[in-house]
């Protein structure tokens, strides 16, 4: 069913954190005549501006500003994957860190213009893209992101700007609502170059409550899932396919030098080598012992029968660890996994708020 109800801002003008005004929209077929790199030529008397609030180089017009934010925010790979997300995620839209616990949990902040690396962490790191300056702006939000109640022909979403889903825009406004929920996040997202440093607390509280009580049916698939693990993204790469893909086997390529990757794999590989031998020499052992003198009561050097004795039992013990060591190897990250698989297959059809807003 189409939303007949006006898209407004989700925000009011007074708590905005951006006051930049914007000169007149121009249509799709319409440009801005640049005669200068001056920024300053493109500012008029009363102080609008004639291109996007933070991007000097994007006109104000629809078509210029609508493939923008879909090169800026939109997430084609994991909208494509968004079926099979409950394979690698809990799909909770709030199910998001906020930076302190972020660096609680060992991880340091690295800012990306990357959207689709966007809360994707990886071991000892998490990938946030910094607020764009126009997303915190009334006036963006208003000319192309919204329609006014009297706006009869702008009936749905992508009537605004036919390129780009505002519901993106509205998860990733409602995803900063969880990253930075306390005074130390706020310390910690101006150092990490995420939010303008001229942002105080109470500015920020002020803007960002109205983010928090965005619903799932308001934000599109993607910030239906919070933060995921790059490892998981890779292999649903590699099982699901998606089109916009970049490769077939890597979410993103995590190394640039094949270095790394050798550096990586000596210690599995020492590991393996040594317990080759380990059970190669208990088995030279086994072999040089003979059957006879394995007995308890054997005749001879009773001495020397013992001494075969305990070296026999030895290598058994030590063939029975290696073993006991690889199967634990490879059963507990396998038990692991299923578990992962079998409770996502169990909760894939779970009720969330989005279809019950749909519905």
């Amino acid at each position: 069913m189409a939303n007949t109800m006006p898209l407004l801002p989700p925000f009011s003008e007074s708590s905005a954190l951006s006051s930049q005004r914007l000169a007149t929209v121009l249509d799709s077929n319409q440009t801005v005549p640049v005669k200068t790199s001056d920024c300053s030529s493109r500012v008029s008397t009363n102080g609008a501006v004639s291109y996007l609030p933070g991007e000097p180089s994007v006109a104000l017009s629809k078509a210029a500003v609508g493939r923008f934010l879909v090169s800026e925010l939109s997430t084609p790979v994991l909208d494509q994957l968004y079926n099979h997300l409950w394979f690698v995620a809990r799909r909770s839209g709030q199910s998001i860190d906020s930076l302190h616990k972020q660096k609680i949990k060992g991880r340091s902040i690295i800012p990306t213009e990357d959207p689709h690396l966007h809360l994707v962490w990886h071991r000892d790191k998490t990938y946030v893209k910094p607020m764009p300056e126009y997303l915190l702006n009334y006036h963006f939000w208003t000319a192309f992101l919204s329609t006014s109640p009297d706006n009869k022909e702008a009936k749905e979403e992508s009537a605004i700007i036919p390129e780009f889903d505002r519901a993106t825009a509205l998860g990733f406004m409602r995803s900063y609502s969880y990253l930075v929920q306390h005074r130390v996040d706020l310390i910690l997202a101006r150092e990490s170059h995420l939010l303008p440093v001229e942002i105080d607390w109470i500015q920020w509280s002020e803007f960002i409550a109205n983010f928090r009580q965005i619903e799932d049916y308001d934000v599109s698939k993607r910030y239906h899932y919070g933060q995921l693990r790059l490892s998981r993204l890779d292999w649903a790469v590699r099982l699901f396919r998606p089109s916009s893909a970049a490769t077939k086997w890597f979410y993103e390529i995590p190394h640039w030098s094949i270095g790394i990757y050798v550096e990586r794999s000596i210690a599995p590989l020492l590991f393996g080598f040594a317990s080759f031998s380990l059970v190669l020499s208990s088995m030279q052992v086994l072999l040089a012992v003979p059957d006879e003198g394995l007995k308890l009561h054997g005749v001879g050097d009773l001495s020397l029968v013992y001494m075969r004795r305990a070296f026999w039992v030895f290598s058994i013990i030590v063939l029975l660890l290696s073993g006991v060591a690889w199967i634990l190897l490879c059963v507990i990250p396998f038990t692991g996994f299923m578990w992962q698989i079998l409770w996502g297959f169990r909760n894939r059809d779970k009720p969330s708020a989005y279809s019950k807003g749909a519905a």
